[in-house]
């Protein structure tokens, strides 16, 4: 494999290989893109607690967010690639991650 460095490209030393492998391979791990779902999830929490202070959440609302909260016990390791696809513009595709108007 190799590198830049400094400009020119050059062989990487088998360190540098070996850590390479692992970082694609953690990128790719079910506990990784658990963790990436789970800060999603509080994310879009966060985003919508006003709803929850407002005191008058629809019904809609509410559900959205039981359905984030759900996300753990509901979607099992083989969702995790459909709970993190994303479109041509960055945006997940999800329907759990759809807030309601």
């Amino acid at each position: 494999m190799k590198k830049y460095s400094n400009g020119i490209l050059v062989d990487m030393t088998e360190t540098e290989i070996s850590q390479h492998n692992k970082d694609v391979v953690e990128e790719n791990s079910s506990a990784t893109k658990l963790i990436k779902i789970k800060n999603t999830r509080y994310r879009l929490l966060q985003e919508t607690d006003w709803w929850v202070l407002r005191g008058n959440m629809t019904t809609a609302q509410s559900n959205y967010r039981q359905a984030l909260r759900d996300i753990p016990s509901t979607y099992s390791e083989s969702d995790y690639d459909l709970l993190l696809a994303r479109n041509e513009n960055g945006e997940l595709t999800h329907t759990v991650w759809s807030k309601p108007e």
